[in-house]
């Protein structure tokens, strides 16, 4: 998949992840920690990928195995939800990742209220 399909694609969940928290009554506005995912496409570049995580404030928390054999890390940061927020960090993580040979794999986070 291009990087352009995966913005498209990505900026379409984000969406509905924002319209969902909202509908929950979601106060987007307020930090909180969202976690994201990643696989790696090759681990070349993984310990240059992490450093540049790190200076951008996020946590490294688990690795996994995804169902195509892809190794994968997981990672958070506090920020909030707001639409072009999220949106904005989405979309710097997306070139990010591709410059490192990783792809980014979504997010989550808890509903604050």
């Amino acid at each position: 998949m291009t990087t352009e399909a995966l913005e498209t694609l990505q900026l379409a969940e984000n969406k509905h992840l924002c319209e969902d928290l909202v509908a929950s009554g979601d106060r987007s506005n307020l930090a909180r920690i969202i976690v994201h995912k990643l696989e790696f496409i090759s681990e070349y570049k993984k310990s240059d990928l992490l450093e540049a995580l790190e200076e951008r404030g996020f946590t490294i928390n688990e690795t996994f195995v995804t169902e195509e054999g892809y190794n994968g890390l997981m990672f958070q940061r506090e920020d909030i939800t707001e639409s072009h927020a999220i949106e904005t960090l989405t979309l710097e993580l997306i070139g990010l990742l591709d410059v490192h040979d990783a792809r980014y794999g979504g997010w989550i986070t808890q509903l604050v209220a």
